[in-house]
């Protein structure tokens, strides 16, 4: 039995990522049980960075398949999906490869953070985090015409940008 046969959430098989003639990463598989703590080790240049810039939609495999299972019994209908589409129709697996980035993190609840965020350090955690919801308040404004007018619209988008913010800053006990 194959391991996330049993309690699955994401499974990679036979992943290759080639750039040009370099082959970065080269038939990987593995899987990753829920509750599971998992790492990639390796040197520098190893492609722990491209496997995980595959998982969540950045890069797009060369080859392979990479499975991710919100339901325990998901993982059943694989090959049925893998032979018709992306995602089954419960919505409950989902083969990343196929999706673009933004469903992978919405749909799949697949994310990454880079390994150099760039903070603002002449600003509080609490301005970083706001201007961190830049889109967000972008599209209240109507893209700065409701900022310059102080339409509502705006205003009630900042409220809520304050408010996400504070409920994260307390989330982590700061």
């Amino acid at each position: 039995m194959k391991r996330w046969e049993s309690d699955p959430i994401l499974a990679v098989e036979h992943l290759t990522m080639r750039f040009g003639g370099l082959v970065a990463i080269n038939d990987l598989s593995f899987a990753v049980g829920r509750g599971d703590i998992t790492a990639l080790i390796g040197p520098n240049g190893a492609g722990k960075t491209t496997v995980f810039n595959c998982v969540t939609g950045f890069y797009k495999p060369t080859e392979g398949r990479i499975a991710m299972a919100l339901d325990r019994s998901a993982f059943a209908s694989l090959d049925r999906v893998t032979a018709g589409g992306k995602v089954t129709e419960d919505g409950k697996l989902f083969l990343l490869e196929r999706m673009p980035e933004y469903e992978i993190a919405a749909r799949a609840r697949v994310a990454r953070t880079f390994q150099n965020i760039r903070l603002f350090g002449g600003m509080t955690v609490l301005e970083n985090l706001m201007v961190a919801q830049h889109n967000r308040l972008m599209a209240a404004s109507m893209y700065t015409v409701g900022a310059l007018f102080g339409l509502s619209r705006y205003r009630a988008g900042q409220r809520d940008a304050l408010d996400r913010a504070t409920y994260w800053l307390e989330q982590v006990h700061l």
